[in-house]
């Protein structure tokens, strides 16, 4: 005769067993997908084409005086560079968003060492751009992508010295924009 619970004992045990190895399995596929999203991003941050959007607008920064022209390259580069952060961004925030599930702890961490430097760096040199572009131009609209900027900032906790600055002069653009759209609509 059969013995019935031992037998469905056996069976829940398989299949208990059989439950961790896909779930170890599925982890370890989003894992290795995680980091290919970290390598991804970063290697976009640092690629060719984004490294020459940075030296142009290193060197923009450091001139002694800009004409219009050096301002109409340099503000092409200047959104180059921010779309590219805010890029960043929104992928580590899909990484932060599957970190209890899928376990990507690991390429958050990767990804924040490796742009760490980039962060810091550019937090401390957006306003000194941006003010030089704004001697040329009436006004730079990247409120939306500058914030997104910052929120990679804060996620990451660098650049902490510069981006309560960089708030600042956003909402400063922000009430202008409202101030001047209020200004319109009552002269019409």
């Amino acid at each position: 005769m059969t013995n019935i619970p031992a037998l469905s004992l056996t069976t829940a045990a398989v299949a208990l067993i059989a439950a961790g190895v896909a779930y170890y399995n599925a982890r370890a596929t989003s894992a290795r997908s995680a980091f290919e999203l970290a390598r991804t991003l970063y290697s976009d941050l640092t690629s060719q084409d984004v490294a020459a959007s940075r030296s142009i607008l290193e060197f923009y920064r450091r001139a002694p005086s800009r004409t219009g022209g050096q301002t109409k390259e340099a503000i092409d580069h200047y959104f180059v560079l921010l779309w590219q952060f805010e890029k960043v961004y929104a992928g580590r925030e899909s990484l932060v968003g599957q970190r209890t599930i899928n376990g990507t702890g690991g390429a958050i961490a990767f990804l924040d060492r490796m742009i760490k430097w980039h962060v810091e760096e550019w937090s401390a040199r957006w306003l000194d751009i941006r003010a030089k572009l704004e001697a040329h131009i009436d006004e730079v609209d990247d409120c939306h992508t500058l914030e997104a900027f910052c929120d990679l900032a804060d996620s990451m906790r660098v650049g902490q010295e510069h981006v309560p600055a960089i708030r600042e002069v956003i909402q400063a653009a922000r009430d202008s924009q409202v101030q001047t759209a209020g200004s319109t609509s009552s002269q019409d």
